[in-house]
This record gives structure tokens, C-alpha cells and sequence, in this order.
């Protein structure tokens, strides 16, 4: 079975982006997010279809799931997301983010995911609302992934549709009395993370604009951010 993040859902928690890091010195940066107050690791798997660029790969995952006590979401932003989940099983599975708008059967998907010895965890687009099926997809996951830029290239501005979505997927959430948490991902950094928790998120991926940004630690960015966030 995969580790699993503890954390509070009535609280603003972060996860490290793999693709914002310094992945030069990899066994120094999984010291330092480490030591600071994040909850799990975020690594993207992008297909070049589903989003035009290619990142990371299965080895850097082997190696950061040997080094690393924290549990991964494996980020997969690419059709056919059982390929990659069946590719990546060989290492440890903890969260599995697959994407509404790639899958035909996404009950067979989480289906094997939970196989693996994962946890299914529902992720969309920026640009793609909640669709009728939402709240049937989201009681058999984690919790929500829900992009806030394009999937795979950092440093962008978060899109405001993504907000207003993350709005209607925690009312909706409330009124079938379901308590998935919203992980926003893409663009969290002091300005926005605030607006992003008062929308209705409470999982945020910290990458080049606010866990990794320049000039700090990233205990002390991991430690502002969630200060912000409240």
C-alpha cells in the first residue's frame, strides 16, 4: 500500500511541485522540503498531446519515491492514463491524479489505481468546469486536483475562470455533503493563495512563484505561504 498524507482539511496544506525544484541537486532539495511544513510531493507526467511539452520521467520518480519519506501524487496530465499508471507501479504509488477530460471509464480507472495500491485522486483542466458527473467522480477519490494554469510549464499567471470553478465545485460539495478537499495548482504564491483558500481550496502546490521562489528557504516560503493562505 501507498503512504498517505495526514493532514487537516479545515486548514491550508502544500505539496512540492518536482518540475519547480532544483533538479540538479535533487537529494538536497528533498532535505529541504523536508524539513519544511509540506505534505506531500507533486510530480507531473505530461504526454506532449494533452499539453504540448514533455517533463520529468519514471526514473526521477524511482529515485524520489527510494529517498523521500513523503507520499506522492503522480500528476498524470496525459490520455491514456493507465499506461502511465501501470508504467510507474514497478515504484510507490501513494495519489494518482488523472484527468476528467482523458478518461472514456474513469470507474475502471480509479478501480485500478486502488489496485496498485493507490488512491484515486480527480483532476481538471484550468479551463474545464465540473461536469453533471462531478460529484459521483469525487466521492471515490482523495480529493480534487483542479489546475489553475496549463498543465507542465511553471511561472504562469493563474487563470480567474479556475477560481470561479473551484467555487462551484465546493458548493457543490457541500450540498452532497461530501468533504473532499481542492487542491489548486499552478500559480500559488503569497498574492494569489488567499484568494485561492477563500474559494474554496485547501491543498496548494508550491512551485517557482512561491515554495521555490528566489532568495528564501523553502521552509520560510512553505511557512509564509500558509500564514497568507489565512
Amino acid at each position: 500500500m501507498g503512504r498517505k498524507a495526514g493532514f487537516s482539511v479545515d486548514t491550508p496544506n502544500l505539496s512540492a511541485s518536482v518540475s519547480c525544484m532544483d533538479l540538479g541537486h535533487i537529494a538536497d532539495e528533498i532535505e529541504y522540503v523536508e524539513a519544511a511544513p509540506v505534505r506531500f510531493w507533486h510530480y507531473d507526467i505530461v504526454d506532449g498531446k494533452f499539453n504540448r511539452c514533455l517533463i520529468l520521467g519514471d526514473q526521477l520518480y524511482g529515485y524520489l519515491a527510494a529517498h523521500s519519506d513523503l507520499p506522492i501524487e503522480l500528476h498524470i496530465a496525459a490520455y491514456d492514463p493507465l499506461r502511465y499508471v501501470e508504467l510507474f507501479s514497478r515504484f510507490r504509488l501513494d495519489y494518482v491524479a488523472v484527468h476528467a477530460e482523458a478518461m472514456d471509464e474513469p470507474n475502471h480507472v480509479f478501480e485500478k489505481i486502488r489496485e496498485f495500491g493507490a488512491e484515486p485522486v480527480l483532476a481538471y483542466r484550468a479551463e474545464t468546469p465540473p461536469g453533471a458527473d462531478f460529484e459521483a467522480l469525487a466521492s471515490q477519490c482523495a480529493w480534487i486536483l483542479k489546475l489553475t494554469v496549463n498543465p507542465g510549464f511553471s511561472g504562469q499567471t493563474m487563470q480567474e475562470s479556475a477560481l470561479k470553478h473551484i467555487r462551484m465545485m465546493r458548493k457543490r460539495l457541500k450540498a452532497a455533503h461530501l468533504t473532499q478537499p481542492i487542491q489548486a495548482d499552478g500559480s500559488v504564491n503569497l498574492k494569489m493563495i488567499r484568494k485561492m483558500h477563500e474559494a474554496g481550496a485547501n491543498l496548494f502546490t508550491g512551485g517557482t512563484s512561491g515554495l521555490f521562489r528566489q532568495g528564501k528557504t523553502v521552509r520560510e516560503n512553505a511557512e509564509a505561504l500558509l500564514c497568507a493562505a489565512e
